[in-house]
């Protein structure tokens, strides 16, 4: 009775904690509710900051750990709050076939993470889907929100990001695109939030602004805080968007303190806060008594929210504030004093081109002490704006020209930024702050703090203008005057030329002396113009340029005498973002672009140090320091990092992140940079080598750079071997190594001539594993869509394959093209491999397999041309098969021939013939599938043309809804064709269809059986979505392989015999099984199935199971069933099967509990069609043959068994009051110290720990 009342306790509890809108916090950690979801762990476990939005449980989070929600187990606490078919869901990519949201979450980059999706939605008329985070509170100044997002351009019009705070709403980010392929990162600061909040992501059509969703925040409460991310959905459109690793970064406030470190200030809340923080417009104490008018009366402070204070304005500077004012979609959406869309700033509104100037009062000389400004400045919209601060000395009788003191410029998104200048002077000066606004950008200022050391000047009343003759000294100088002969306004003038700025960092020197390529990245930082590499940073980090003999133990990295490097430094900003260092646009680049560099980098874990380019709006990480990095103070380390080819512009970027205030030394440090081999017009004799084994190097072919995943020039080592001698180079692509979020890898030419009309390019490929991807080749031009050539998807086993395909030119000058293979990353979990490419004049054979996914294979159609190559995506296709044998979709491609008698009537044929095959040196054996109509389409026949022709095959049974296998022995010393011949029966809507050829070698064998020699003879391994994508494989034993697998095959018992496996460790939450299918069986009443199977699990754990199916049109039943008992040796398993209709044999490999490292392999299946099983002699590894009745009544009578020994054992316990203990000292020997409880297997810990 006990138990019950405390279930019911707790059940109450937490009902009520539901009702009210709150996060439950467990009973073993009390924490005022104040204290739940405000970003800081009060529990010991940090359970209080449980389904706040983000996890805090699993890794108790740090100033330098974010609070970060992976949608891994749970949504964090998000709640969708829809009021329409459209709405939110937690999904992932596995779970979903061919849906417009994305293949991969960003968390682990595979179609097992998890992520959450707005549900596609078809509806026409206005919905809205919520996505709203539970309540948090108190969030810091410094609190930034991370997210990465997934949407499709067509379909989205708009994406939004909002706060909700007591009763204001807060935009903190919105896009009306275009947005990029793949997962896109979203960084913005909330700034200080008292009380409680919430963030919420929506996404709704087009025209409705969200009005009337309102919230969970307490009326009575005003720090109550959400957050709402929303997204426009095109009426028309689906609108499929995926959001996932929600971070909150810096948020929590400072932990009150008994008392605090030398030199910080001890707030009133007793928190602890940096000497600098004082006074600064923001409430770092969390108390705002780092900002009490006692501490900060000297202070000169201007937050514009009545006027200008004691600054003037020259022009182009105007007051405003967000609320109504959003006069450009760069514009603030609040203030950085209030926080608020109602407080006021500053903005420019000068013309593109032009200055807007912002000047101080004359203040006093301000040696010996330190006058400082604090301000804050927004830049977004537009790379070309650009914010400078000036210092003009006063009181000298020609005034000399502004000091530039601060210049910032380019995008830095929509926070206000914070940072400092301090002032030396030996005379009277004033500040001047000057904004150029680029094309649609913003430059913004708020809360201008002159701090207490800064004196005004006595008895000034009047302030000097910028007109009549002390303009020049007044305002600063931002544009020399020209002379009337000089170049126009961006171009740069070199002797008598005038290069244009996209002349300019291009790699192709047009000045005399270089001018025109000395500021493009470039450099060993002796110049004070750095190499064209200016410092990004909006943080508490920058990258300056820095004299050795300033930093301890570091050496410049040319020689031993000081230099100057670009370091990592503290900086005055007030979030933690990393530092950045840009250059100039560059490019174009050529392939074989390369940037050389020394660097010295020394960091905690969540440090780093990497270089990215940025291209379009988007950013490639291209190179990062090891996190272990060799490099110490001992020495440099140097690098160099490929580039490629680039369209121009692109921008380098180095991007840096330490905790300089942490425990030890960390630095990050850069020297020496070169870039070299960028010139794009500059080209070598292997430019044009299309031919390639790549041992020398990679020839014409290069890595693409749309996406994060790379095609890599590795050497022969373990289960990556070449073809061209098993020793070698070959072009290597694993999509989970090292992990990447991009749809795929792309490895090209250079551009080519062509010579002749028609070549002939062959290549040989490698796809292995249990779920690998789709890799193909296209042939691009500029100006045209590429056009597809050639593809193959799914494991093709442990072997390379030869492929050949006709590249068709059209000789003209201008013509040039490039070759383009995609590995795309629709699987992820195995390996891509290219090796020995070769061009020949001339049309290339016919291929061995064919598809007729890409093409129709070079088969032509004879005289009234009605076999044709089509797909039924549509669903509109007038005839022919439902989907395609290939891919089972209705996306796939086939031949189908019209058969109805008014196309072509009765005894009439329809030919379709290939092109030439090349002579056979071996007997061959020719497969297709074949789809006959319901109704009787007529006669298809299989003819072989050599030096005459000759019928091979006919078929002429009923069609159904299957596709069929048929096959031809193949022996041709000459060059040979195959004709397929439709002749018609003169039936109304009727038809024949062919797919999937495939020319192999050796004799073809019976329906249903195979030994694996030459491949799976008719057994399907396609993996199937429904049951997790996973595929059967091939290979043999000798063959290098990273998933485990028999040494030896059965057929010949030796390492160059061939089976077919399947790895089970793959197996789990992604999938449970996999099926490899036979070809469509007639009906039988006693047929047998003949194989034998191999397990190689570890000892105990024969978790791995194989399942015999017999499926058809009335379903799956099991007819066999085996776990690994019987392990590391090939076993015989002989079965009699019956089935009243035609069905299918299905290998199932599954598991039978905890996913176990282990290979389940077949061979030497045999089918043998209306025959009894002959009982075998007995021999070790032989199983006798299974009855589907007797084992069925040998199942129920097992099962009846356990019940009575189950309900006799009950009544036995329960007579003896067995109180259910286990005793530790108790072990039974005969499990081997595995313990089973229910469906699951555990390890005692003793096992664990020494494995």
């Amino acid at each position: 009775m006990y138990l019950h009342s405390h279930l019911l306790s707790t059940l109450v509890l937490f009902i009520a904690a539901q009702s009210l809108g709150k996060t439950w916090v467990p009973s073993h950690c009390r924490s005022p509710i104040g204290a739940v979801c405000n970003f800081v762990c009060d529990c010991g476990d940090c359970s209080d900051e449980a389904q706040c939005g983000f996890h805090g449980a699993s890794t108790i989070p740090s100033m330098s750990i974010p609070f970060s929600c992976s949608f891994e187990q749970d949504p964090c606490g998000w709640q969708d709050i829809s009021t329409s078919g459209y709405s939110w869901l937690r999904d992932r990519a596995g779970a979903v076939l061919d849906g417009p949201g994305p293949r991969s979450d960003h968390t682990h980059g595979t179609d097992l993470g998890w992520y959450m999706a707005v549900g596609t939605h078809n509806g026409k008329e206005a919905s809205t889907a919520t996505l709203r985070s539970p309540v948090m509170r108190e969030a810091a100044p410094t609190c930034e929100l991370r997210l990465w997002y997934h949407t499709a351009s067509r379909d989205v019009a708009e994406l939004r990001l909002e706060l909700t705070h007591g009763v204001e709403t807060l935009t903190l980010w919105q896009s009306s695109g275009p947005w990029g392929p793949g997962w896109q990162e979203l960084a913005v600061n909330t700034g200080r939030v008292q009380g409680d909040f919430k963030v919420s992501r929506v996404v709704f059509q087009a025209g409705h602004n969200g009005e009337g969703l309102g919230t969970d925040l307490d009326p009575k409460d005003p720090s109550s805080l959400q957050v709402t991310f929303s997204a426009t959905r095109n009426a028309t459109h689906r609108g499929a968007v995926a959001l996932d690793d929600v971070e909150f970064r810096d948020c929590g406030l400072p932990r009150p303190q008994a008392s605090c470190p030398l030199g910080q200030h001890h707030c009133q809340n007793k928190a602890c806060v940096e000497p600098h923080q004082l006074c600064d417009g923001e409430d770092n104490c969390g108390d705002r008594s780092d900002e009490d008018p006692l501490i900060c009366s000297h202070h000169m402070a201007t937050d514009f929210e009545t006027g200008l204070g004691p600054w003037n304005q020259l022009e182009g500077w105007t007051r405003n504030h967000s609320a109504g004012s959003m006069v450009s979609p760069a514009w603030p959406h609040r203030d950085h004093s209030r926080n608020s869309a109602y407080g006021f700033f500053l903005v420019s509104v000068a013309k593109p081109g032009t200055t807007a100037v912002l000047f101080s009062p004359e203040f006093q000389a301000s040696v010996p002490y330190n006058c400082s400004l604090t301000f804050y400045y927004y830049l977004h919209g537009s790379e070309a704006s650009r914010f400078q601060l000036f210092l003009q000395a006063q009181g000298l009788n020609t005034p000399p020209d502004p000091v530039l003191l601060r210049s910032h410029h380019g995008e830095l998104g929509t926070a206000w930024v914070r940072d400092r200048v301090d002032i030396q002077s030996a005379q009277p000066f004033r500040i001047l702050l000057a904004g150029e606004t680029g094309p649609g950008g913003i430059v913004g200022l708020d809360d201008l703090i002159m701090s207490n050391y800064c004196k005004l000047v006595p008895d000034v009343s009047t302030v000097q203008s910028c007109s009549g003759s002390e303009a020049l000294a007044l305002c600063p100088q931002t544009s020399m005057k020209l002379p009337l002969e000089a170049c126009e306004p961006g171009h740069l003038s070199c002797g008598e030329l005038c290069v244009p700025p996209e002349q300019l960092c291009d790699f192709q020197q047009q000045c005399a002396e270089g001018e025109d390529e000395h500021k493009c990245g470039t450099t060993d930082f002796e110049s004070a113009s750095a190499g064209g590499w200016e410092d990004m940073s909006i943080g508490r980090l920058q990258w300056q340029r820095i004299a050795a003999q300033n930093r301890k133990l570091a050496r410049d990295a040319d020689r031993d005498v000081p230099g100057h490097f670009l370091s990592l430094q503290k900086a005055w900003g007030q979030l933690r973002s990393e530092a950045r260092a840009r250059t100039p646009a560059l490019g174009p680049s050529g392939p074989r672009c390369e940037l050389h560099m020394a660097y010295r980098f020394h960091s905690h874990p969540q440090g780093f140090l990497a270089l990215v380019v940025v291209e379009n709006g988007f950013r490639e990480l291209v190179w990062q320091a090891p996190s272990s990095s060799s490099s110490s103070s001992k020495g440099w380390t140097v690098e160099k990092v490929l580039l490629g080819a680039r369209h121009r512009p692109f921008q380098l970027e180095f991007v840096g992140l330490v905790d300089l205030e942490g425990p030890g030394q960390q630095w990050a440090e850069v020297d020496n940079v070169t870039m070299r081999d960028c010139n794009p017009t500059v080209t070598t004799e292997s430019d044009r080598e299309v031919s390639c084994n790549f041992e020398r190097d990679s020839c014409s072919w290069h890595t693409g750079h749309l996406t994060d995943a790379h095609w890599h020039r590795v050497k022969s080592r373990g289960s990556e071997y070449d073809h061209t001698t098993g020793q070698g180079f070959l072009m290597f692509l694993d999509p989970m190594d090292p992990p990447a979020r991009g749809q795929g890898a792309l490895l090209l030419t250079r551009p080519q001539v062509p010579l002749v009309p028609k070549e002939c390019l062959s290549f040989w490929y490698h796809l292995y594993g249990p779920q690998i991807g789709t890799l193909r080749l296209a042939m691009k031009k500029d100006g045209e869509e590429d056009t597809l050539l050639w593809s193959r998807s799914g494991t093709h086993g442990n072997r390379w394959h030869q492929a050949w395909v006709t590249l068709h030119h059209q000789l003209e000058a201008s013509t040039k093209y490039q070759l383009l293979f995609e590995g795309l990353r629709d699987g992820y979990r195995g390996t891509m491999a290219l090796d020995d490419m070769a061009v020949r004049p001339g049309p290339c054979w016919a291929p061995k397999s064919c598809s007729f996914e890409d093409s129709d294979c070079g088969f032509s159609p004879g005289g009234l041309g009605l076999w044709k190559r089509q797909s039924n995506a549509s669903g509109q296709a007038p005839w022919g098969p439902w989907t395609d044998h290939t891919t089972e979709t209705a996306q796939g491609h086939y031949m189908v021939v019209d058969t109805s008698p008014n196309l072509l009537p009765k005894g009439h044929v329809a030919s379709l013939t290939s092109e030439e095959h090349q002579p056979l040196t071996q007997p061959a054996c020719l497969t297709f599938w074949y789809h006959l109509s319901l109704h009787n389409p007529g006669t298809l026949r299989v003819h072989l043309e050599e030096s005459t022709r000759r019928q091979e095959l006919s078929i002429s049974a009923h069609g159904g809804f299957a596709w069929r296998l048929g096959s031809v022995n193949v022996q041709a010393g000459q060059t040979w064709r195959v004709v397929f011949e439709a002749v018609a029966a003169g039936v109304e809507h009727s038809y024949m269809a062919l797919d999937d050829l495939l020319l192999q070698d050796g004799p073809c064998a019976q329906p249903g059986s195979c030994d694996f020699e030459s491949g799976l003879c008719g057994w399907s391994h396609l993996a199937w979505p429904s049951l997790g994508a996973y595929s059967w494989d091939w290979s043999r034993g000798a063959t290098p392989s990273r998933y485990p697998k028999p040494t030896v095959d059965h057929t010949l018992g030796t390492e160059a015999g061939h089976f077919a496996f399947f790895d089970t460790s793959v197996l789990g939450p992604g999938g449970q099984k996999a099926w490899l299918r036979s070809e469509p069986l007639p009906a039988t009443t006693a047929s047998c199935l003949h194989f034998w199977y191999f397990m190689g699990f570890p000892e105990h754990f024969y978790k791995g199971e194989l399942r015999v199916l017999l499926s058809s049109a009335q379903g799956q039943l099991a007819v066999w069933a085996q776990g690994g008992h019987l392990r590391h040796q090939w076993v015989q398993v002989q079965i009699e099967v019956s089935n009243p209709e035609e069905f299918q044999i299905v290998f199932e490999a599954t598991l039978g509990g905890q996913p176990a490292l282990g290979p389940i392999a077949l061979d030497d299946v045999e089918y043998l069609a209306g025959r009894h099983c002959q009982q075998p002699l007995p021999s070790q590894g032989e199983r006798a043959p299974v009855s589907v009745p007797i084992a069925v009544g040998g199942a129920l009578l097992f099962f009846m068994f356990l019940v009575l020994l189950g309900l006799g054992g009950r009544h036995w316990l329960q007579k003896q009051r067995c109180p259910f203990q286990r005793s530790t000292d108790a072990a039974t020997s005969g499990f081997d110290n595995i313990l089973f409880n229910a469906d699951q297997v555990t390890l005692p810990e003793s096992i664990t720990s020494s494995s």
